[in-house]
């Protein structure tokens, strides 16, 4: 069963859903499916320099909807198990994470690249960290087993850059606005928070109809 994701490393309900599926997936004993991540940019490739997170949003939201976001994703996190830091975080073009999910997983398949982005996940919203910086994706490629040099490589380059833009590009063209979403071979389309494996399971069995959610954000 091959399942097509579209997810942006700076959407704090991608991370919680992705391990809501992952959750559905080892309890419906599937061997036969085919993860295949599809890079989407929320904010397109903005901000253009690293800005903190909850003034980021303000600026699109205001301020009190980007309270309400925060507080929101903040208290689901601890029932998946994350301890959600927007508060000091840091808002990113997440480009070359998506550049370097996009190479994880090609060269050495969904498992690694599914590591590679829950490290990713981490770094944005539990660790402070600026996933823009080169050293800071460098030192969680390493920690995802790969290898740091072709990845230095690689960000030293303009390899996957066109392949993630077109991806983002026909994502857009496609009318994919809601991220997370989840399409399941056969039709069954899973989109938005989901925090019950069951909503999964369901799509997984082939008894699902199309389960939406509101739109994914960061936070």
């Amino acid at each position: 069963m091959r399942i097509d994701i579209w997810s942006d490393v700076s959407c704090p309900w991608c991370y919680i859903t992705k391990r809501t599926f992952e959750l559905a997936l080892s309890a419906s004993g599937r061997s036969d499916a085919q993860v295949v991540l599809h890079p989407y940019q929320i904010d397109g490739e903005q901000p253009a320099r690293p800005a903190p997170m909850l003034e980021w949003l303000a600026g699109k939201y205001g301020a009190e909807r980007a309270a309400e976001m925060d507080k929101e994703v903040t208290a689901a996190g601890p029932r998946h198990g994350i301890a959600f830091r927007n508060a000091t975080g840091f808002a990113v073009n997440t480009l070359d994470a998506h550049r370097l999910l996009w190479w994880a997983g090609r060269s050495h398949g969904r498992p690694v690249q599914s590591r590679l982005e829950e490290l990713l996940f981490a770094a944005y919203f539990t660790q402070s960290a600026d996933i823009s910086d080169h050293g800071v994706l460098l030192s969680r490629v390493e920690e995802a087993g790969l290898d740091r040099g072709r990845a230095a490589r690689l960000l030293a380059s303009d390899e996957a850059v066109a392949e993630v833009r077109a991806e983002v590009r026909e994502a857009r063209a496609l009318g994919i606005t809601v991220v997370p979403r989840f399409e399941f071979a056969g039709g069954h389309v899973v989109e938005g928070p989901q925090e019950d494996p069951e909503v999964f399971l369901k799509a997984l069995t082939g008894h699902a109809p199309v389960a939406t959610g509101s739109q994914g954000e960061s936070p």
